[in-house]
């Protein structure tokens, strides 16, 4: 089996996204993530994103080549990459700081609420995950 790698960038919305917009932009993520095997998690809040994928090196590279052509975001800034020794996510989640507005957004939201306390520990090892949960604790101060 081929070594697992590791890819979280942050960027900022190019304009602000309805709900519409999240849930082509979760299910679009959803489905090509899922062809290409890589799993993470995608935050968003304040009209930014930050984004942990985890995969093979070339099935992350794969998608986030098709990350950068999105036209829904700019500023992309890697945050952490590199090698991983184990999957930190089974499955692909995205989390949304203000309450999320479609039936999707909300599963997606519970999926993410219940797996990121658990989260805590493996944030030291990781300066990525670190900033993926500083993102979500953010947001929640702020949403309040």
């Amino acid at each position: 089996m081929a070594p697992l790698h590791v890819l979280v960038y942050q960027s900022q919305a190019s304009r602000p996204l309805d709900a519409s917009d999240l849930d082509i932009l979760l299910l679009d993520a959803r489905i090509n993530n899922e062809l290409a095997n890589v799993t993470g998690v995608l935050l968003y809040g304040d009209h930014q994103f930050v984004q942990y994928l985890e995969g093979t090196r070339a099935d992350v590279e794969q998608i986030y080549a098709r990350i950068t052509r999105a036209s829904q975001h700019q500023r992309l800034e890697i945050l952490e990459q590199g090698r991983l020794e184990a999957r930190r996510f089974q499955r692909w989640h995205m989390g949304f700081s203000d309450a999320p507005q479609s039936v999707v957004q909300q599963l997606s939201q519970a999926q993410w609420q219940r797996d990121a306390p658990w989260l805590e520990d493996d944030a030291a090892s990781s300066p990525g995950l670190m900033r993926l949960l500083a993102f979500w604790n953010e947001q929640a101060i702020l949403s309040r």
